[in-house]
């Protein structure tokens, strides 16, 4: 299409280009991609049986495309014929053409029955504790190895402290912070075979990178040079890893139980937390089953109810509220206004997933960190002024320059949370994750 063509064939150009111009030319790129993308997708799924898509999406011009491949066998295999038919004709992944990517659907919402296979794992410390770790690899992905180490540091120095909530002996406190220590570094190693693998690829084809450049950096720098390179990584490791999983899979779906007796990778705790291994390739995905089913299955399709999750669900989920939240800062760095309005879908998933954990934990927080959380609250409120920014369609801010946008949401996380300074926001943000995260890993 000649409108995309002329944006260089990058959706964010396009967007910028001609969302809100008259005569509506964003939405006749959004037709044109739904129907190209359903059409490619429905040639290719007419060779795996069984197999059938699931769009999301919104309805603004601001919105993605995604969808989900379920069902059958080798969904893998169809995303990966995906990628490379899309790749051959545009040259580009279809997250950059069309803000689009597909995944395939390896977390299905919980179901009713206890004698699921998937069910009774998801009731074990063993499943929990893999899913845990693997939200946490959310917030690690969005900080730099020294402010991860000091954040670790600040949850491990606030298990230690002295509590006026509960006596507790030193060696139950050391014991505290050796059990959130370990699903921390479970969390960093789960990110450095992430940052390996995808440095492997970048350089392979050619990417250079500075001499003792680590893995992370190397891979955030690239995110910025090209942004493609990095994406066309992950679509293969994603593909790679995704087999990994229906292959584990396979004799749970099949028999009901694993028809090898021993290793890790054949348990359901094992192959939950490969699953969520290959998550961390997917673009734009949750790491973690809680944050789907909260998300995904709860607040956007309805599906579930709250009671219906358990409370490591609402953990996992907090926790990649907490790390988008920290990508939607890190992207806008140089426009603080809008990273505050960006991410403030976030910060409300975040303030509920919080509620839910005290609700089940029937605890509080300290004064301070209390504050903050009602204030957070109060900034992500969904009928107030970030969220309607956010939106793009509110008839009060839509005529706004994205300048007086910025301003208005500046100002509006002034007067709620008492700074403008994305530096403050992030460590009040932080403030409050830590102080969940003691909670979490104290019992009293």
């Amino acid at each position: 299409m000649d409108m995309l063509k002329s944006a260089g064939n990058d959706w964010v150009a396009a967007k910028k280009a001609y969302a809100g111009r008259p005569g509506g030319p964003m939405r006749k790129l959004i037709v044109f991609r739904e129907a190209y993308v359903d059409e490619l997708l429905d040639a290719i799924l007419a060779g795996y049986q069984g197999a059938e898509r699931r769009a999301v999406g919104g309805t603004k011009e601001t919105s993605d495309y995604d969808v989900t491949l379920k069902g059958g066998r080798g969904t893998w295999a169809a995303m990966k014929e995906f990628n490379t038919v899309f790749r051959s004709v545009w040259g580009k992944e279809s997250g950059v053409v069309f803000d689009t990517n597909v995944y395939v659907g390896t977390i299905p919402k919980p179901e009713s029955s206890q004698e699921s296979w998937r069910e009774r794992a998801r009731a074990t410390p063993e499943w929990q504790h893999a899913q845990e770790a693997a939200s946490l690899s959310k917030i690690r992905r969005f900080m730099d190895t020294r402010g991860w180490n000091q954040y670790t540091t600040q949850v491990a120095d606030g298990i230690m402290a002295p509590s006026p909530a509960a006596q507790r002996t030193s060696g139950t406190r050391f014991t505290q912070v050796m059990r959130a220590r370990g699903a921390f570094s479970v969390a960093g190693a789960m990110y450095d075979a992430y940052t390996r693998s995808v440095a492997r690829i970048l350089a392979s084809e050619g990417h250079t990178r500075r001499p003792a450049q680590s893995d992370d950096d190397f891979v955030h720098s690239m995110e910025h040079r090209d942004e493609n390179a990095v994406m066309r990584a992950r679509n293969i490791l994603y593909a790679i890893h995704t087999r990994g999983v229906q292959d584990a899979e396979r004799p749970y779906l099949e028999h009901g139980t694993s028809q090898q007796s021993q290793g890790a990778w054949r348990s359901p705790a094992g192959i939950s937390e490969l699953n969520s291994r290959s998550l961390l390739y997917a673009m734009e995905a949750y790491h973690s089953a809680g944050a789907v089913f909260d998300v995904v299955y709860g607040q956007q399709a309805k599906e579930i109810r709250d009671s219906d999750l358990i409370l490591s669900d609402y953990v996992q989920s907090f926790n990649e509220q907490v790390g988008d939240t920290l990508k939607d800062l890190r992207h806008y760095e140089e426009d603080p206004g809008k990273a505050f309005y960006q991410s403030a879908k976030y910060v409300q998933r975040m303030t509920l997933a919080a509620g839910q954990i005290l609700n089940r934990r029937n605890d509080t927080l300290d004064a301070e960190e209390h504050a903050l959380l009602v204030r957070f609250r109060e900034l992500s409120a969904e009928k107030g002024i970030l969220l309607r920014l956010r939106g793009g369609e509110d008839a009060e801010f839509a005529r706004m320059s994205e300048k007086e946008k910025s301003a208005t949401a500046a100002a509006c996380t002034e007067e709620i949370l008492g700074t403008r300074s994305l530096r403050d926001f992030r460590r009040s943000l932080l403030q409050l994750a830590a102080a969940v995260h003691v909670l979490l890993y104290t019992q009293a």
